[in-house]
């Protein structure tokens, strides 16, 4: 089976969570597209580095993406 979301394959989360910068994780959070995707770094992150400011991040973009496929579902009833 493969991965719901490209960025899986190419920056796993222990490979995009342990950047330095808070931008670059940002940037790679911006890239994910499915909620099972942010799931996974999400549940990394809690483990791992527990920082409040990528959860964060983590988060609003599982809103943003069910918000996307919600009008997307939304259209396709239209």
């Amino acid at each position: 089976m493969s991965n719901p979301d490209p960025i899986l394959d190419k920056l796993p989360p222990e490979q995009l969570l342990d950047a330095e910068h808070l931008q670059l994780i940002v940037a790679g959070i911006n890239c994910m597209h499915s909620i099972e995707t942010i799931q996974q770094y999400l549940a990394h992150e809690n483990q791992h580095a527990n920082r409040t400011p990528v959860q964060s991040r983590l988060r609003e973009r599982a809103r943003e993406v069910r918000r996307d496929e919600s009008d997307t579902e939304e259209q396709v009833v239209a």
